[in-house]
């Protein structure tokens, strides 16, 4: 099974999954990263 990134729409055959959370409190979605994306998105929350 592929997956298509979220974030770069690029197709990988490993996924990680994310909840990204919005302005609301019911406005919660879960997007699929590629490991690329899923390294920077972790390394963006570090700061």
């Amino acid at each position: 099974m592929t997956y298509s990134c979220y974030y770069c729409e690029k197709e990988s055959e490993q996924a990680h999954s994310i909840t990204v959370y919005g302005q609301e409190e019911a406005d919660e979605r879960f997007e699929v990263l590629c490991g690329d994306c899923y390294e920077e998105w972790l390394l963006s929350l570090k700061g």
